[in-house]
């Protein structure tokens, strides 16, 4: 369970070939407004290049890859947000607005609430640390407890935004305005589905390292060579490796997240 996620995560995404909307919008493509931005431009090229980089289930990196692919995919959109051209088909019909609202809020709180576990994470780890170092069977349980307490809170985060991952069709007007809402959505069941599979491999992670604190672990202590590592070790090392630059990561998610769902804010806020 444990060590294929220790270094690396598996980052699901959505296939853009397959979305509703894209396919609804390339039958209608010569109907397109003259105000949409083409496919040509490279605004737009990168963030759909980007978008199509996540539908590759068998990439496998570090959690904190995963952060920076989300990272840079935000950003795109973020970029995308601010062309006029993306803006006035997006004014046209807010049926979807609450949808797309909802979710990047969602995404926001996540990764908010991730940011919060890994910074409790790493101080768990300290407390370890020196409960290993006095060894205290006591405090290590302790400890082992709090990683579980994680490993649920972890999961139950990821459940929270699986669900944006689906990215249902979303009911638009015309053709300019379903090809830039469903970009956007896209882009935000993209980052969903990577932002579970983070969250995943580091509540297995936190798994790991409370299975090896269990009793039979440090039962073992008196008869271990002070220069030995134990399993418990190992897997705090593992854990720390897994999760090196988690905390500045999912910040930079958390505040481009908020910053979308504020530029979306904008754009809707006439039609709203």
């Amino acid at each position: 369970m444990v060590s294929g996620f220790r270094r690396s995560v598996s980052l699901p995404g959505s296939n853009p070939s397959s979305s509703p909307a894209r396919r609804r919008c390339e039958k209608a493509h010569h109907l397109r407004s003259a105000s949409l931005p083409c496919r040509s431009q490279p605004a737009i090229s990168h963030l759909l290049d980007q978008i199509r980089s996540f539908s590759d289930s068998g990439i496998r990196c570090s959690p904190a890859s995963g952060l920076d692919r989300i990272d840079r995919l935000l950003s795109a959109l973020d970029g995308i947000l601010r062309l006029p051209q993306a803006q006035d088909p997006l004014r046209r019909g807010p049926a979807w607005a609450d949808r797309l609202l909802d979710g990047f809020l969602r995404l926001a709180d996540a990764h908010g609430s991730f940011r919060s576990a890994v910074v409790a994470l790493d101080q768990h780890n300290a407390e370890a640390r020196a409960a290993i170092r006095r060894r205290d069977p006591v405090r290590l349980d302790s400890v082992a407890r709090t990683h579980r307490r994680a490993e649920k809170e972890l999961i139950r985060l990821a459940t929270a935004v699986k669900d944006l991952a689906r990215c249902p069709p979303l009911i638009c007007s015309d053709a300019a305005e379903a090809e830039v809402a469903g970009i956007v959505a896209e882009a935000m069941a993209a980052t969903a589905a990577t932002s579970a599979a983070v969250f995943l491999g580091i509540a297995a992670a936190s798994s790991a390292v409370a299975g090896s604190m269990s009793k039979g672990s440090w039962t073992a202590w008196p008869s271990r060579r002070p220069s030995k590592k134990g399993s418990e070790e190992a897997e705090m090392a593992a854990m720390e490796e897994c999760m090196e630059g988690l905390e500045e990561g999912s910040g930079r998610v958390f505040r481009i997240s908020v910053n979308i769902r504020v530029a979306l804010l904008n754009i809707l806020t006439p039609s709203l």
